[in-house]
């Protein structure tokens, strides 16, 4: 049997920016998981959006309106900002992706996906093969069409032990990438893999140009073309006007970093800017209250947490990471600090927002006698240990200063030392022996867990190395009987669970904040800016 996924007649002929509102409205529409077992039960041709399951549960919004441009504010910026999609390591550089590239395929809502530059998806029997049959008619920002070369080229960026890439390990089960001819690829695959399309639709794997080396001005095929890029400073977008669907409305983008969550909210609440990313909780009700704004909210499986690294002698204690787990005030996290607009962690990744999240787990609750024990047992006595810690989300710095509260009871002598943002992630992450983190969803918890706990991850963060754990996290993504594929997901967040250095208290949402005349939001969950998906759908409807 064969999966093959291309739009139904009725969605291809609805404008991009018509989609974005259908799929944004869907209320109980399939999710990804029932779009598959329904495919394999009955090998039918499916739409790849979930719509195609559920029903539209409110009105067409306005027609989209030409001109005008938006400021929009993320939460960062730093020098090792870029526009190398491989390379891609914040939020800010997701939003900056989306608005000047195109990829094989893209998200939806409820994490499904769509053909976006392949315009049809199909796999072989088993997912060890897949075909993309790219779209016709599309051109770079240089006026140069797209081609199968500019596809292969892109694609083997990711792949070999010398690739560049920080997603590399979401494609290393493919072997090789293969031109069909002019306007067809096909990956094979040296191991079954049936998120592979859902994995090409993520951040890093953008379609560039054949033999792109600078990415300084970079061509693609997105919405907007570059006018500006400064790292560290601000990028400016200007409409590109052969944009190959509908979208593209605005004049001009300009994206910048305001690193304080205060200053962000005043030059918002002050019409600086248009958009603004990672509102903090506690400002929630400002905005509700203020004229012409609004909180953009999405639910999600994104999570804040503490990476002790395992290859350090100053974090790798079992037993002091234990005692860390123990002591998280995860309660007041949730309601105290996000109001709410999240869920409790569990000291592993997967939570409930995700189809193979394993329910079976028992909640890690504040146990200060375990805590205890655990910390007699490390040895570590009253030896400070410092944690490094930004407002890199919403969450971060509190996370730590209520473990600081609580280790003190117990004699633990924790040390927060509160940075910046600025260079947060090539100065701090993945070098400090512990320091706080903040990670968005991913639409499978094989390709999070690929991501960030595989052992050969570019973003390993804990340096854990676990075989098993590999072996089973590659095993699982073949696995078609229901019941084996819990028992292996329940194993793997097991482990992260008790054997891991990653501390995690709780998963949030993400709420960002937009004018009130700002339309054409999305609502993806694995990113702010509702999953960096808005850029060719944002219009203005006072122009």
């Amino acid at each position: 049997m064969k999966f093959r996924t291309k739009n139904t007649p009725d969605f291809e002929n609805m404008s991009l920016s018509d989609r974005e509102r259908l799929l944004g409205m869907v209320g109980q529409g399939a999710t990804r998981r029932d779009v598959m077992r329904w495919m394999m039960a009955l090998g039918a041709t499916a739409a790849a959006s979930g719509t195609a399951f559920g029903s539209a549960t409110a009105a067409w919004a306005a027609t989209p309106k030409r001109g005008g441009r938006l400021t929009i504010a993320d939460d960062q910026h730093g020098p090792a900002d870029t526009l190398d999609p491989a390379l891609f390591a914040s939020s800010n550089d997701y939003f900056r992706g989306r608005m000047f590239y195109g990829s094989l395929t893209r998200l939806t809502p409820n994490l499904s996906y769509e053909p976006e530059l392949a315009e049809e998806v199909l796999s072989n029997d088993d997912a060890t093969e897949w075909t993309f049959k790219i779209r016709k008619g599309v051109e770079f920002h240089d006026g140069k069409a797209l081609t199968a070369d500019d596809v292969i080229f892109s694609m083997n960026r990711h792949l070999g032990p010398d690739t560049i890439s920080k997603a590399g390990s979401l494609v290393d089960m493919v072997s090789e990438w293969v031109k069909v001819n002019d306007h067809e690829v096909k990956a094979v695959l040296n191991s079954p893999n049936a998120d592979l399309p859902i994995a090409l639709g993520t951040f890093h794997f953008k379609i560039v140009q054949d033999g792109a080396t600078d990415f300084s001005m970079p061509m693609g095929t997105g919405p907007y073309k570059v006018k500006e890029f400064r790292p560290g400073v601000r990028t400016i977008g200007v409409r590109n006007e052969n944009y190959w669907t509908d979208g593209a409305y605005l004049d001009e983008i300009e994206h910048f970093g305001i690193g304080d969550p205060v200053a962000r909210l005043n030059a918002f609440l002050n019409g600086d800017v248009d958009l603004m990313a990672n509102l903090q909780p506690r400002a929630i009700e400002m905005v509700n209250a203020a004229e012409g704004k609004e909180v953009w909210s999405v639910k999600s499986g994104a999570y804040v947490n503490l990476a002790c690294r395992m290859d350090h002698s100053d974090s790798n204690n079992i037993d002091m990471i234990l005692a860390m787990k123990h002591l998280m005030d995860r309660e007041r996290l949730v309601k105290g600090v996000f109001k709410g607009e999240g869920s409790l962690g569990n000291d592993q990744p997967i939570g409930a927002a995700y189809f193979d999240h394993c329910p079976d787990l028992p909640q890690r609750e504040m146990d200060p006698e375990k805590a205890a024990y655990h910390f007699k047992k490390s040895g570590i006595g009253g030896t400070t240990i410092p944690i490094i810690a930004s407002e890199i989300g919403p969450g971060c710095v509190e996370q730590c200063l209520f473990l600081q509260r609580e280790a003190k009871k117990i004699g633990m002598n924790i040390d927060v030392q509160k940075v910046t943002t600025d260079g947060w992630f090539s100065t701090v992450w993945m070098k400090a022996p512990i320091s706080a983190q903040s990670w968005n969803m991913r639409p499978t918890a094989n390709i999070m867990l690929s991501l960030a706990f595989k052992s050969d991850a570019a973003w390993n963060e804990t340096f854990h190395q676990d075989p098993e754990f590999d072996k089973i996290l590659v095993e699982v993504r073949g696995v078609q009987d229901p019941n084996l594929r819990k028992e292996m997901y329940c194993t793997l967040q097991e482990k992260i669970h008790n054997e891991n250095g990653c501390v995690l208290p709780a998963h949030r949402n993400y709420v960002d904040a937009n004018a009130s005349y700002v339309r054409g939001l999305s609502h993806v969950p694995i990113n702010n800016f509702g999953g960096s998906e808005c850029a060719p759908t944002l219009w203005r409807d006072d122009v």
